[in-house]
């Protein structure tokens, strides 16, 4: 009898292994803060930006599109108070061709590991973290040059609980993070 309770405890310990490995989020942040940019983004008289991307490694899950979907509302939203006269790039197209200098600025979400509600009410901690890290390119038109080119990074713990509300509370703060950067380098 002691045989079969042993047999079961080792049973459930590697299936526990297994069941944490998989559930571990191994996104990390970037190696240093976002430094200032080249140039003074309030030099520009014309700030276009196109959605927001995402690696294709991350792409075919449904939450991260989800997530993405919500980053993207969020920061086109809010962008607007560093950037009144900001005009959005249609999805799949470049920016304008025009001869004026602006200011085009290309979000990417390089990694993410969205945490959905439900995700998070039926499997709670053992979904793991949410946590995404994304870059955003800032560059003059009429040189080609890259003038900031910052990465952000949130995380939202697995056990933080709160049917999704920490995981999409973090979506909300990558886009904030992108618009604090840009009025600071306004």
């Amino acid at each position: 009898m002691k045989t079969i309770f042993r047999k079961i405890g080792i049973v459930s310990a590697i299936a526990m292994c297994f069941l944490m490995a998989g559930c571990a989020t191994h996104i990390t942040g970037p190696a240093q803060k976002p430094t200032p940019a080249k140039i003074k983004f309030g030099e520009f008289k014309n700030v276009e930006m196109k959605s927001v991307g995402i690696s294709e490694k991350f792409a075919s899950f449904k939450a991260n599109q989800k997530a993405l979907r919500k980053i993207d509302e969020i920061l086109f939203r809010d962008i607007k108070y560093p950037f009144p006269s900001l005009k959005r790039v249609k999805k799949g197209s470049d920016f304008s061709k025009t001869a004026d200098r602006t200011l085009q600025i290309t979000p990417f979400v390089k990694e993410i590991k969205f945490i959905g509600g439900a995700a998070r009410f039926w499997v709670g901690p053992m979904a793991g973290s949410s946590a995404v890290l994304m870059q955003v390119t800032y560059r003059d038109s009429s040189t080609g040059q890259i003038i900031a080119n910052p990465e952000f990074y949130r995380k939202a713990g697995a056990f933080e609980g709160g049917f999704g509300i920490p995981d999409n509370k973090r979506l909300k703060d990558i886009a904030q993070d992108v618009i604090n950067y840009s009025l600071y380098n306004k």
